[in-house]
């Protein structure tokens, strides 16, 4: 494959992306939230071409979710396992390696290709301890053609980068450099495409690990409540001029530093934990985004918001819906809308399918903070 062509985020194929913002929200008036798609199957991803051809990540939550982990909607809005061969048709016990086992991120850069994160292993809870641990190779990125679903990459990391116990969660790219949260153990992975050069940062730091909490989540079959604990690193953003790399388990806080400290392998993580630099704190959130003047969308779980946090500290609510149930990863489109999907509370309490992904058209300002536009990953 050539690498400059269809792997690294940059140059000359970048997207162009409009400079035309929209309307104004008047001050302390959430933006309405509109159904965008519906899926067969529970959704926790979503992310667009730049032809809006949409794609979703399903994970495997329970033995009775029969999911082909990664969807496209066609033209006619319906959704198809993609790229529609055993990629998609893993089963527990089956071998991992060149299959979706756990999809928990899907997202689109500056090329059009759609680069997946496969934790590579399920929940102890649901499926039991054998299944807890990711056969060898089963946890991996892999980058496909957004047309054809051609496997364009695959990329395993070793035990050096990836020991036991590590679970990679989701990426952001500037040029040819991969950022990636590292949320089973706590850590960030810095990964060159280019030369191959892989580095794991602030192992077990205190800025990356989540915090204490006691809060109940996961709405269950039975309409109960089941405890939930909370992964390490989680939510990960880049600046759009790659300066400045945010992440946040969580629980928060959200932190950020400079990514010319992050790349050098020759600062330790003593020394680069002097420049992380904490933004702010932030509700419990499972997804996020940012747009290109560094704003950042906090995905609040318990809340049912969309909470805009910008570089002054200033926050606002975007969108509000006290029937949200877990909103997840968003994606800004390159039409300037926030998607965002979530589990619908149906009447009587019960979360069930069809599932939801939502859209929000982003004003020019809300509530005096200016928004941009979508954050590409082009050098």
């Amino acid at each position: 494959m050539d690498v400059k062509r269809r792997s690294v985020i940059a140059g000359a194929g970048a997207i162009a992306i409009s400079g035309v913002f929209g309307a104004s929200a008047a001050a302390g008036t959430p933006r309405k939230l509109t159904v965008a798609a519906r899926s067969p199957w529970m959704a926790n991803q979503v992310a667009l071409t730049s032809g809006n051809v949409m794609f979703l990540g399903c994970p495997r939550y329970t033995p009775s979710e029969d999911t082909p982990a990664l969807v496209r909607r066609d033209s006619a809005g319906q959704m198809h396992p993609f790229p529609g061969n055993a990629w998609n048709e893993w089963k527990p016990g089956a071998d991992g390696r060149n299959a979706f086992v756990y999809l928990n991120s899907v997202h689109i850069f500056a090329d059009d290709t759609v680069w997946v994160v496969d934790q590579g292993s399920l929940s102890a809870d649901a499926f039991g301890a054998q299944y807890a641990s990711p056969q060898a190779g089963a946890q991996k990125i892999v980058q496909l053609s957004s047309d054809t679903g051609e496997i364009l990459k695959i990329i395993r990391f070793d035990e050096t980068i990836l020991p036991a116990g590590a679970k990679m969660n989701d990426l952001r790219f500037h040029g040819a450099k991969m950022y990636v949260s590292e949320s089973g153990l706590g850590a960030l992975i810095v990964h060159d495409l280019v030369t191959g050069e892989t580095i794991r940062r602030l192992s077990g730091r205190p800025s990356v690990m989540a915090q204490k909490v006691s809060m109940t989540l996961a709405l269950q079959p039975d309409g109960k409540e089941k405890p939930f604990t909370p992964p390490n690193a989680d939510l990960i953003e880049i600046s759009q001029d790659g300066r400045w790399l945010f992440w946040a388990a969580p629980t928060g806080p959200l932190y950020k530093i400079p990514t010319d400290y992050l790349n050098d392998p020759a600062m330790t993580d003593d020394e680069l934990e002097k420049h992380v630099e904490k933004v702010s704190d932030i509700e419990f959130s499972n997804g996020c985004a940012m747009d290109t003047l560094e704003n950042f969308y906090s995905c609040e779980t318990k809340s049912g918001k969309i909470t805009v946090i910008a570089p002054s500290g200033k926050t606002a609510t975007l969108t509000f819906d006290p029937d949200f149930v877990r909103p997840d990863g968003a994606f800004i489109s390159s039409d300037r809308k926030l998607y965002v999907p979530r589990k619908p509370r149906e009447p009587g309490g019960k979360a069930d399918a069809p599932f939801a992904i939502y859209a929000v058209p982003l004003p020019d300002t809300i509530d005096g903070i200016r928004l941009g536009n979508a954050v590409t990953g082009s050098a």
